[in-house]
């Protein structure tokens, strides 16, 4: 079972809820789960505002979502990251990337 709650909106809307520990081994688990949202919905947005931990390899498999939502005109955004995502996002130099995904 995933730690990444899935919600389908009544309008085709996927909502992934991350989960407050995003360490090395929830990396793929979190790729397959965006991708497997990008397979079901033009339109996915997660939830980040409970991240408390967070690895550089679980920002890859976002960064990677974005570009690929990019690439199939997915719309897609990363709703109320917490501090600590904009901070590890800081530190590895992605704080641009953050802005343009980001979403209040």
């Amino acid at each position: 079972m995933s730690l990444i709650k899935w919600t389908e909106e009544d309008d085709g809307r996927v909502r992934l809820g991350l989960p407050s520990d995003l360490d090395l081994p929830m990396a793929q688990p979190l790729l397959d789960s965006l991708r497997a949202a990008f397979k079901a919905s033009v339109d996915v947005t997660v939830q980040a505002d409970t991240v408390e931990r967070i690895s550089a390899a679980c920002i890859q498999a976002l960064v990677v979502a974005s570009r690929d939502a990019a690439e199939q005109g997915i719309f897609f955004a990363i709703l109320r990251p917490s501090e600590i995502l904009a901070e590890a996002c800081e530190d590895l130099g992605l704080a641009g990337w953050l802005k343009q995904w980001r979403r209040a």
